[in-house]
Order: C-alpha cells, then structure tokens, then sequence
C-alpha cells in the first residue's frame, strides 16, 4: 500500500516538474510573473508515511497530513509565521491480522499549532526554493472500536517539529503552487494501550519504542495578500 503511494508522489511530483519547466520556458513571453510579498499565506496536503517505532512503521496507514499558516517577512528572504497541522493515521487491519468480525478501527490525530521561520530562494523569475521549520505544541488523540465499547479515551500533549523543503512555481496572479516534502518528529509514541490493547500478535515490547515519526509528501498553494504593482 506504502508502495503505491510513493509511486503516487513520484507522478505528482514529474507532473509537477513538467509544469514548472513550461512555466519556465514561456517566462520571456508572459513577462508578468507575480514574486512573493511581505504577507503571505500557504497550505498543503501530503500524505504522510510513517517512519518511526517498528510496530508503528509496519501497521500504520497515513491518510492525510494538512497544515495552514500566515506568514511575514521581517527581512529579505526571510519569513516568520504561525500556522496550524493536522496529521491522521489509521492502523492496518490486514497488518494486525484482524479478525472481520472485530475491527480494531484503530485512529490517531495529532494536531496542534506550530510557528515557523522560513528561507526563501529564488532560482528562475517563476521558480522559488523554501526550507522551513516548523515548531510547535500538539494534542493527540487516539481511539478504537473497543475505546468506543469501553466509553474510554485517550489523549495526550507534547511538542512536534517539522523540517520542509517546498519548491515554488510562481504565476501571474496573487497565487502560487508548491512541491512539499518534509518530516515530522512527535516528543510522544504509540502504546498498545492508546488503542485499550494491552499487546498485539506478532509484536515485542521493545517494537514499540520510538516517537510519531512520518515523511511527508505532496503539494501546497501560497497566496500573496498584497499584489505587487506591475509599474
């Protein structure tokens, strides 16, 4: 399944490569290509991959990774800002072997605001190079089919850190679009006992050990709040 979401990003990423060639070679023609402001926003939704403790790397399923932040730039090329990521995983049904009679439906959210310190680079007039990180306070919340029977929940608090590279195709207009890639670090792990499992077949104690960890890939849209006068 990990297989063909890589597969998935090496297409999106090609395509997106492609499109920022033309972009690139009709440069001299358009001749209106709108650079970054001061005020800036961006987004983005990757998927992540996770990448940390052994149980954790085999049975766990990425399924979205978002965030969204404001962004000022204090001196040339640098920005800082305030955002908000959301990360969500599921565990595998068919990794943990489960029965179709009794679904683990094990979920994990982990959620929080984060500031961020940005450096910006310009390669060409319509392609840009970032690299950023992202730090911040997060919340996770864990829950399964037997939490929900046990009218139990589970929740936790920690910090999260996330170094990204993103590449920019500028346009003519106030918004942009970007490549992302990154990796997000969580101060927490996962235990048998955040799903109401005390273990799980096939798994030691020891595999358990390590943080939240994930690499994280896909696209993202910048928006400039104030368009530069084409004078």
């Amino acid at each position: 399944m990990k297989i063909n979401g890589f597969h998935s990003a090496k297409f999106l990423l090609v395509g997106f490569i492609l499109l920022a060639h033309l972009s690139f070679s009709q440069e001299e023609r358009i001749g209106s290509i709108q650079p970054l402001t001061k005020f800036i926003a961006k987004s983005n939704f990757r998927i992540p991959f996770s990448n940390s403790n052994p149980f954790f790397k085999e049975t766990a399923k990425g399924v979205v990774q978002m965030s969204g932040s404001l962004n000022y730039s204090f001196v040339k090329n640098f920005y800082i800002g305030a955002g908000y990521d959301y990360t969500y995983f599921k565990l595998s049904e068919q990794k943990l072997n489960s029965s179709p009679n009794e679904l683990l439906d094990a979920k994990i959210h982990l959620q929080g605001f984060y500031g961020e310190v940005s450096y910006f680079y310009s390669l060409y007039e319509s392609i840009v190079f970032e690299a950023n990180l992202l730090v911040g306070q997060e919340t996770i919340q864990t829950s399964s089919a037997k939490c929900s029977l046990l009218g139990d929940s589970h929740e936790k608090k920690g910090l999260f850190w996330n170094p990204n590279i993103n590449v920019y195709l500028l346009t003519e207009e106030v918004f942009s679009f970007y490549f992302s890639m990154g990796y997000r670090i969580s101060s927490n792990g996962f235990k048998p006992s955040d799903v109401c499992e005390t273990e799980f077949s096939g798994f030691e104690s020891k595999d358990y050990n390590g943080n939240y960890g994930s690499f994280n890939i896909g696209f993202g849209i910048g928006f400039s709040f104030i368009k530069p006068d084409k004078n």
